[in-house]
């Protein structure tokens, strides 16, 4: 089994796809009613430093990383998709089995905000897209990451300006 870093950066150089995210923006208009514009897979907060160091001191030391995440990404699971819409950016959860296949499974929807009151930044993390998400208005703060690539750096740049309507691209 080959390790995660090592599967990220063969995704990572691998060319996007013709389609872009279409794959993903499929799955999320079968969960959502309005017209999506485009949607990507996104993780909580990762680092695989604080992964070894965890792992080293036990049960206790996982259990506090993985509720650290949580809160970092502000309650939303594991995995989930960002769903841009007109108006809104809509979190849905995606449960990763192997079962599931290559998109998971589909869950409910976890979060909505309105994009013209989000401020999206980020920043590249190795491998890693490490995206905050802030709606002053909820008083709501999100990290969370995404595979670096120039398709999701696109779909970041999507999510930060409310007036673009057309999909991630390269």
């Amino acid at each position: 089994m080959k390790a995660l870093t090592t599967l990220l950066a063969e995704r990572a150089a691998k060319p996007a796809p013709e389609e872009g995210l279409k794959v993903w923006r499929d799955a999320a208009q079968a969960q959502i009613d309005e017209p999506v514009i485009d949607a990507c897979l996104f993780s909580r907060p990762a680092s695989h430093g604080a992964t070894l160091l965890a792992s080293h001191t036990g049960g206790l030391g996982v259990m506090l990383l993985k509720k650290s995440r949580e809160i970092r990404a502000g309650g939303l699971p594991e995995h989930f998709i960002l769903a841009v819409t007109g108006d809104d950016v809509v979190a849905l959860r995606r449960t990763m089995k192997s079962r599931g296949g290559p998109l998971g499974v589909p869950g409910d929807e976890v979060a909505r905000w309105r994009r013209e009151d989000l401020k999206v930044s980020s920043s590249n993390g190795g491998y890693l897209l490490k995206v905050t998400i802030e709606s002053p208005t909820e008083d709501e703060k999100v990290q969370c990451s995404v595979g670096s690539s120039p398709l999701s750096e696109s779909f970041v740049g999507l999510l930060a300006d409310p007036a673009r309507t057309t999909p991630a691209s390269v």
